[in-house]
């Protein structure tokens, strides 16, 4: 254990004194793809936080935890609530960007701008009045394009009923001047005009101008003081009025020229607003953005002073943040922050404050990337745990490419999943573009392309000079072969993941889970010498199940399993007394013993599950021998589209079922037998702007 010195001060075990860079092996290290962290703490005047929260989300890799509890008990302390000053702000923008069609977009170029400069806009002058004036032009233009509408919508109504009005040869001034008489215009269905003579004693006059499918275009005149009664009665007979506007003069046909000449007129405008609207919204995005941007930043930034604990003092007020780092990358963060005068990080091995728990952050290469989406939908390691990932993603792929073997048909897998990565960053194509590859080292194992299962036979024979395909899935002999092979290889997995939980008990020191329970060595004993007797009886013809066998290697690891928790306590406290149970030993021995029962019972159902391996193989062959059966029946010249029919048929449905099936696998028969699933993700702050620009 040593640290390297960077500043004056003492050296503690934990290389707790402030300024110092710990380099401290760490005891534990956490091991195949989690990510190593650091502890990191942070001292410092309040007044300079602003400046600490700034840098922390600028570099995007600070995991901060919570103020602890326990300083509440401090005199003095106090949390820092505090109401965020940008987040009005930054709603209005938001709102301002939904009126223009503008959708935020964060641009990290001028958050750096924010950061570097120390963006203060706490007196938002700046952002109120861009808005404001933003938003006062942009409501001239609109308030301009309403009325054009408004009078266009109007207009085209009008030319409408005019161009239907040809046939009336008076001026409509002279109309609408009379005094005594009133006018109506509109259009009435034909069947109410058989329904006017019913009504000839009734003073009004009808004029009719065009038909228009089943509706007539008309006119009627009554004297003013009859118009009430008249307009009830043509409403009765459905009569449907057009009030032409005020702008409308002369005779309809001078009426019409002069209201083409208006709508021309007010489209050109409406294009002309429009265009300016346009202008002046691709003008003001670029400005649009750098403020969402900096507001964004500074408003995700401020509300990360929400996990510093404040001590109030007469003389000095102290803010003090924890959180955690990738350790390749502590010493640049402490040297970052400790750039800030009167500020001074700690840092620490990521296990030297007990109350805190490390998060978790997976790193893998290549191929079990994509594969981290499977355990994380299971739940993440902790810390100190194994990260199953490259465990998942070598038999994820290793089952689905026996499951789904055939060498076409893995290929399209392959270049399916490259492109469904490539063009929509779909997670789940690099699964498939995996698990193709090993569809297609099975495929060639089995001689199948596309279904043709003659296809590599030359292959085989007269380049490798074997008698023919490696496996032949569908002879009669091999049905048997390949179910207990599928049986075998489940055993196998299901004993590497026993064996993987022993390991996870011995380095959490926990004795009980790594030898007593029905996944530590009690229970790989047991489940070993089951298998081994089971095929020694069955293969080689010898029965090992000797009594001595029997109590030593079956009926006492189930005795330690039934009795794990009391021998459990009894290793951690070494006392006969505390290793009794709470509830009494009968009680305990009752509920054990069903329990027990369970246990061996899913070590036999968990086992047996891995036929569906075997079967699938069966499956899928037997489905592609129908779709080639399905070929000949139809002819040479509708063979092609049946067999590409049915391959597409067969990787659409049977892939999914077999891809389900193997997750299914994973999760209970294989995590369930060593993964707890208890950790934290590693979430460094950073602005992750949402969808809506929010």
């Amino acid at each position: 254990m040593g640290c390297r010195r960077r500043r004056s001060g003492g050296c503690s075990t934990g290389c707790n004194a402030a300024g110092w860079a710990c380099q401290t092996k760490e005891k534990r290290l956490s091991v195949m793809s989690i990510v190593k962290l650091s502890l990191v703490n942070i001292i410092g005047d309040l007044k300079c936080l602003d400046d600490v929260v700034i840098r922390c989300m600028g570099r995007g890799d600070f995991h901060p935890e919570k103020p602890r509890a326990e300083t509440a008990s401090t005199k003095g302390f106090s949390p820092l609530l505090e109401q965020n000053p940008y987040a009005e702000r930054l709603k209005q923008m938001a709102d301002l960007g939904a009126y223009a069609g503008i959708t935020p977009e964060y641009l990290p170029k001028y958050a750096d701008e924010a950061r570097l400069s120390k963006f203060n806009m706490r007196g938002e002058k700046y952002s109120r009045d861009f808005c404001d004036e933003f938003r006062r032009s942009l409501d001239v233009l609109r308030q301009r394009r309403n009325f054009l509408k408004s009078e266009l919508e109007q207009a085209e109504g009008a030319l409408v009923c005019l161009s239907h009005l040809a046939e009336l040869e008076v001026p409509f001034d002279e109309i609408f001047s009379c005094r005594y008489v009133k006018a109506r215009f509109g259009r009435m269905p034909l069947d109410s005009l058989q329904k006017l003579a019913l009504y000839d004693d009734r003073t009004f006059l009808f004029c009719r101008f065009d038909t228009e499918k089943e509706d007539c275009w008309c006119a009627y005149f009554a004297l003013a003081d009859d118009a009430p009664e008249i307009d009830d009665l043509f409403s009765a007979l459905y009569f449907e009025r057009y009030n032409l506007p005020r702008f409308v003069h002369g005779t309809p046909e001078e009426a019409l020229l002069a209201l083409r000449e208006t709508i021309a007129r007010n489209q050109d405008e409406l294009r002309l607003v429009e265009r300016q609207a346009d202008e002046l919204v691709s003008t003001k995005k670029g400005s649009f953005n750098k403020l969402y941007t900096q507001l964004k930043f500074m408003s995700d930034a401020f509300s990360l002073r929400r996990y510093a604990a404040v001590l109030h003092r007469d003389f000095l007020d102290v803010f003090y943040m924890s959180g955690f780092v990738e350790s390749a990358h502590a010493k640049e963060f402490a040297e970052s922050i400790q750039g800030i005068e009167g500020v001074t990080v700690e840092l620490k091995p990521y296990d030297s404050d007990k109350r805190l728990k490390a998060p978790t952050k997976l790193q893998n290469r290549w191929l079990a990337q994509p594969f981290e989406m499977f355990v994380e939908m299971y739940g993440l390691p902790s810390y100190n745990d194994i990260d199953p990932t490259p465990f998942v993603a070598w038999t994820y792929c290793l089952l689905f490419g026996i499951m789904f073997g055939d060498l076409g048909q893995g290929l399209l897998l392959v270049i399916a999943g490259a492109l469904l990565w490539r063009y929509k960053r779909m997670n789940i194509g690099r699964v498939i573009n995996r698990v193709g590859i090993f569809s297609c080292i099975f495929g060639t194992l089995y001689g199948s392309v596309f279904g043709f299962e003659d296809l590599l036979t030359p292959f085989y024979t007269q380049v490798l000079g074997l008698p023919g395909k490696p496996v032949e899935v569908m002879a009669p002999e091999s049905t048997s072969m390949i179910l207990l092979a599928a049986v075998a290889m489940g055993a196998v997995l299901i004993g590497v993941s026993i064996a993987v939980d022993i390991y996870i008990g011995f380095r959490k020191h926990d004795l009980e889970r790594a030898l007593f329970s029905a996944n530590g060595l009690a229970g790989l004993v047991f489940y070993g010498a089951i298998l081994y007797g089971l095929v020694s009886s069955t293969l080689l013809g010898k029965n090992p199940f000797t009594g001595l066998y029997v109590l030593l290697l079956i009926l006492l690891p189930l005795l330690v399993i039934w009795m794990k928790e009391p021998l459990g306590e009894l290793v951690r406290s070494k006392s006969l007394a505390k290793a009794k149970p709470a509830d009494g030993m009968g009680n305990y021995l009752m509920v054990g013993f069903f329990e027990l029962f369970e246990v061996v019972l899913s070590f036999f159902s968990n086992t047996m599950s891995f036929l569906r391996v075997g079967g699938f193989v069966l499956s899928h062959a037997g489905m592609m021998m129908v779709v080639m059966t399905l070929s000949d029946m139809v002819g040479a010249a509708a063979s092609p589209f049946v067999i590409v029919l049915g391959n597409l048929f067969v990787i659409g449905m049977e892939g999914l079922i077999v891809g389900i099936q193997v997750l299914r696998l994973e999760f209970y028969e294989l995590f369930s037998r060593y993964f707890d699933g208890d950790g934290r993700v590693f979430a460094p702050v950073s602005v992750v702007p949402a969808a809506n620009g929010n």
